[in-house]
């Protein structure tokens, strides 16, 4: 076993290895993994640590599980956390809708405000009850645009706690979820959402560069981690006239 192996779970330490596989193209769209005997063989790991890795990469939408043929590599999602981007264009008569996959590159994460300590938002439909009145948490500010036009305005809050040094972390262009596993060993595990379609107003139409009053989506998250005392939270608005949020469950 290597050093990193020993520092993080093995179940984690083979899922990333395969992610970057995946990444790289080792394994294209439609081939297939390994079979969980050959990774057991490989990685000299049990049938469980194997079955949670592949869970994790599932859960992500790197691959799909196929009874009788096994895991199935699927195009790269695009970093949007449990969901991804694809953009819709309706035909002349507006009954169908032509799907095409985007690519991450055009995907561009600029951070408007940088972590600063802050007390829990009162604007927030989630509560976390099993925190002091006294805990303090990481706020920033960030926007997520494709090919320069902003399609979502999110705001996140984390726990003060498991993130030395976080201020000081390249948060542009990156995937946050990678950040916390890679640098934190905090893997996001599930969590609860709630969705509501709004009017902008004037703050949120500036931010995604709409009309004031053109209707958006509100997404509230709590995101749950590996960690039972570390859920983080999210509050994004999103503009859909262009483009579909895509989800699995």
């Amino acid at each position: 076993m290597t050093d990193q192996l020993n520092r993080i779970p093995q179940y984690q330490y083979l899922y990333e290895t395969l992610r970057q596989d995946i990444i790289r193209g080792v394994f294209k769209s439609g081939d297939l993994l390994p079979s969980e005997s050959v990774l057991q063989q490989q990685y000299r790991l049990t049938q469980p640590t194997i079955r949670q890795a592949l869970s994790l990469l599932v859960q992500e939408g790197y691959i799909r599980k196929h009874q009788g043929k096994g895991s199935i590599v699927q195009a790269i999602p695009i970093g949007l956390g449990v969901m991804s981007l694809k953009t819709h264009a309706i035909n002349a008569d507006e009954k169908t809708a032509n799907l095409g996959e985007l690519s991450s590159e055009v995907i561009t994460t600029t951070i408007l405000t940088k972590p600063y300590l802050c007390v829990f938002p009162n604007e927030l439909l989630f509560y976390p009850t099993d925190e002091t009145p006294d805990t303090q948490y990481y706020c920033l500010d960030r926007l997520r645009s494709v090919n320069d036009s902003p399609v979502f305005y999110e705001k996140l809050i984390l726990p003060n706690r498991y993130l030395p040094n976080f201020p000081r972390q390249r948060l542009a262009n990156r995937s946050f979820f990678d950040l916390l596993r890679t640098k934190y060993g905090l893997v996001v595990t599930g969590g609860e959402q709630k969705i509501q379609a709004l009017a902008a107003d004037h703050s949120i139409a500036g931010q995604l560069q709409i009309k004031q009053g053109s209707p958006v989506l509100r997404l509230e998250k709590r995101i749950d981690t590996n960690k039972s005392d570390f859920s983080f939270y999210s509050l994004l608005f999103a503009r859909t006239d262009q483009f579909l949020l895509q989800g699995r469950f």
